[in-house]
């Protein structure tokens, strides 16, 4: 554990901040007791979303992807969701679609 030896506003937050819930991958799917979003392997080392449909991404642009599903509120979005290309904003909206199931 890195403790810092300055705590700015935004370390205050973060220690405040609970917990992110975890991402567990299992069997190709990322999953979180959190969320009914998922992420599936769909091979050469790419996955896909089920809120981002018609994207594939990469196993770190995936969990950024279910953590904001999992944490839209945290101050951490905006550089999760610059992973995927999207503001905050439009990670949050997304995020917030109901999950299809087809």
């Amino acid at each position: 554990m890195i403790i810092p030896s300055v705590w700015d506003r935004a370390t205050w937050r973060r220690a405040a901040s609970p917990t992110i819930p975890a991402v567990i991958e299992a069997a190709g799917h990322l999953v979180s007791e959190a969320t009914a979003h998922h992420a599936d392997y769909v091979g050469q080392d790419l996955w896909v979303v089920d809120f981002l449909p018609g994207r594939t991404l990469t196993r770190e642009q995936a969990r950024a992807a279910m953590k904001i599903a999992v944490a839209p509120d945290r101050p951490e979005v905006q550089r999760w969701a610059g992973l995927l290309g999207l503001t905050a904003a439009e990670a949050r909206g997304f995020a917030a679609l109901p999950v299809v199931v087809s």
